[in-house]
């Protein structure tokens, strides 16, 4: 492309420059067209696209340099015609390529907003993994808890039995005492009626519980 632009500035050069020692033969027309030609040949934009529209305009200009009064009319249409071709086709491929670039650096846009969803959708689902992890740690925690909470109300229940139980017992043995005591009492005083005397209290020291069998030692310890 390069070598494009260098050809096509030398050609321009070279047409500026005959058309300066030959002023004989250039017409109003022709210079017209040939600064269309030099303004679209020189742009930057446009001068590395259509170098075959570019040829054809150049030669076009060439034959109508050279052509006698009768065909300057016919090349001079010819010419513009091939201009204007040249001209389109080099904006055509200008945005044709500027379109290229722009899909390019969609293209590269989108990957990168591609990567960095999958990266947001990879570290949600991490932080879910872990924000399960700690619920069911927690749940598992609780768990425990609950389960520690009903074995120590089974033992506060069985001890509170075990207390109605002693208690009851209690008022067992003390009611049976006091219904000895008063038996006790009856008995002497019948005792002391029958016999003249004096009726004389009998004890009624309470009767201790048997004491617990203690257990033997197995030999040798």
């Amino acid at each position: 492309m390069k070598s494009f632009v260098k050809k096509t500035l030398g050609w321009a050069i070279v047409l500026l420059a005959s058309t300066a020692g030959n002023a004989s033969a250039r017409s109003d027309e022709y210079q017209r067209l040939l600064d269309r030609f030099n303004a679209v040949a020189t742009d930057p934009r446009l001068a590395n696209h259509a170098p075959g529209a570019m040829d054809r305009a150049r030669q076009s200009l060439a034959a109508l340099k050279e052509a006698g009064r009768g065909e300057r009319e016919a090349w001079a249409y010819v010419t513009e015609r091939r201009i204007d071709a040249a001209q389109a086709a080099a904006e055509a491929e200008l945005l044709e390529t500027q379109r290229a670039q722009l899909q390019r650096e969609n293209d590269k846009l989108q990957v990168a907003v591609a990567k960095r969803d999958a990266e947001q959708a990879r570290a949600e689902l991490e932080r879910e993994r872990m924000q399960a992890q700690i619920r069911a740690e927690e749940a598992d925690a609780a768990r425990r808890d609950a389960e520690t909470a009903r074995a120590e109300g089974e033992q506060a229940q069985q001890a509170a039995q075990a207390a109605r139980a002693e208690a009851d017992q209690a008022k067992r043995m003390a009611a049976a005492q006091a219904k000895a005591a008063a038996l006790a009492k009856k008995e002497a005083e019948l005792e002391a009626a029958v016999n003249g005397k004096p009726a004389k209290a009998k004890s009624t020291t309470p009767v201790k519980p048997a004491a617990k069998p203690t257990k033997k030692k197995p030999a040798g310890q």
